[in-house]
Parts: C-alpha cells; structure tokens; sequence
C-alpha cells in the first residue's frame, strides 16, 4: 500500500486532518508514534534499572528518574 493510500485510510478511520498532516511531516502514524515512545520509555527504564542495580544512582534517586520517565 502507497502512503497516499495510507493517508486515506487514516481519514477512513476517524483521523483528524491535524493527525494525518503530522504523519505525512513525521513518517509515522499515531498508533506507530506510541510504539515508538513506549519502545524507547522501556530501553530508558532499562538503562535506569541498570544504574540501580550497579549502585550508580541511589534507590531514592531511581525512584525519582522512574516517576519523571512516566509523566
């Protein structure tokens, strides 16, 4: 399927003009964007966890990154 079909079927879909403009100028439809940030929210946590564990950072100071990672 080409991108303008893409396009239509996001209008199809209920999309507003405002979401499918966004996603001609990013590449990516909102369903794609959410996995993308939940995607990159898990390596962040993962990279925090590892902070944790190797003493890097204290509980307190992991628990304080982890609330502010899942505004």
């Amino acid at each position: 399927m080409g991108d303008r079909d893409s396009l239509h079927d996001m209008k199809n879909d209920g999309y507003s003009d405002a979401d499918i403009i966004d996603a001609q100028t990013s590449g990516a439809t909102p369903v794609e964007r959410t996995y993308i940030t939940k995607q990159e929210r898990q390596e962040k946590l993962k990279k925090l966890k590892n902070l944790r564990d190797t003493k890097a950072i204290s509980k307190e100071e992991f628990k304080k990154r982890k609330v502010e990672l899942f505004r």
